[in-house]
């Protein structure tokens, strides 16, 4: 069995930029976002208009979990009783 390996960007949000009526306008407004350096930029056909998307290819880095993700953290500590000095 082979392992996919996927790209860092799978699964990060596009955002709608602008509607056209026709797909010449849309092409073109998507080629001028290409330009902008660390940004993807697609036509999306909808019902009646196309949209342009994009989105940024620049990765954050992964943050540390968090310190209540911890297995343990929520279980109650056992104290100790004191112990009456006679």
């Amino acid at each position: 069995m082979e392992t996919e390996t996927k790209s860092p960007l799978y699964g990060r949000p596009w955002k709608s930029v602008a509607r056209f009526d026709t797909f010449e306008k849309a092409d073109k407004t998507r080629k001028k976002y290409l330009k902008e350096k660390d940004l993807q930029a697609k036509v999306k056909k909808l019902k009646d208009v196309y949209v342009v998307k994009t989105r940024s290819t620049v990765v954050d880095p992964k943050r540390n979990k968090s310190k209540r993700r911890d297995k343990n953290f929520y279980k109650k500590k056992k104290h100790k009783q004191p112990e009456d000095s006679v």
